[in-house]
């Protein structure tokens, strides 16, 4: 039997779905390994990014596909989830990165990530001043809620809660006039991209 070429290869094997977050924080890294199922139809890697600037997580998203040797055409995806944290400078290196670095999708949250777990629980999370306040609201709905909770396993949400939260963030989104930069939409977050993309995969495994 002839033997497989590195192109043949490459075509059918899985598609991979790699995240990179920012820093080193828990809170995403737990979220998103709750889809990192052993069946699961794609492959799944959550990296850290060891910084919390945006340029530099564009660029360790971006060497992602060199060092691995992805391909778009084949369905791989590289996300770079980052937290504008109502900030100013960090909307606009967001905006630069997301105009130079074309391969990666870069997924604002505005303040931060974790204003998208509360679409689990919430079609319209509160207006906040901080970071800090999304965690302590959090909190408020998620009963000994700390950073490296795995959110979706305690409370037990399967397929049909992800969708609810998708719909929930999709529909804040809709209210805000598309002329409004992200880092003025409070809250704001596009995570909503990812988790409908691994959805997608599993709903046709």
């Amino acid at each position: 039997m002839a033997r497989q070429t590195k192109e043949e290869f490459r075509r059918k094997r899985k598609p991979s779905i790699f995240i990179v977050c920012e820093g080193r924080n828990k809170t995403e890294k737990t979220y998103f390994n709750h889809f990192n199922e052993r069946n699961a139809p794609f492959n799944l890697r959550v990296f850290d990014s060891e910084s919390t600037d945006i340029t530099s997580m564009a660029k360790k998203a971006t060497s992602l596909f060199i060092k691995y040797e992805l391909d778009l055409d084949i369905g791989d995806k590289v996300y770079c989830l980052v937290d504008l944290d109502l900030e100013q400078n960090k909307y606009e290196k967001f905006i630069k990165a997301r105009e130079t670095y074309k391969k990666i999708e870069i997924i604002p949250s505005n303040p931060c990530f974790v204003i998208w777990l509360q679409y689990y629980f919430s079609k319209s999370p509160k207006v906040v001043s901080s970071s800090q306040k999304v965690k302590e609201e959090t909190a408020k709905l998620i009963p000994g809620y700390t950073e490296s909770m795995d959110v979706i396993s305690v409370a037990k949400f399967g397929m049909k809660e992800h969708v609810q939260a998708i719909q929930n963030s999709e529909i804040r989104n809709s209210r805000y006039d598309d002329a409004l930069k992200e880092v003025d939409r409070n809250p704001y977050t596009e995570v909503a991209t990812v988790v409908t993309e691994l959805i997608k995969h599993k709903k046709g495994d």
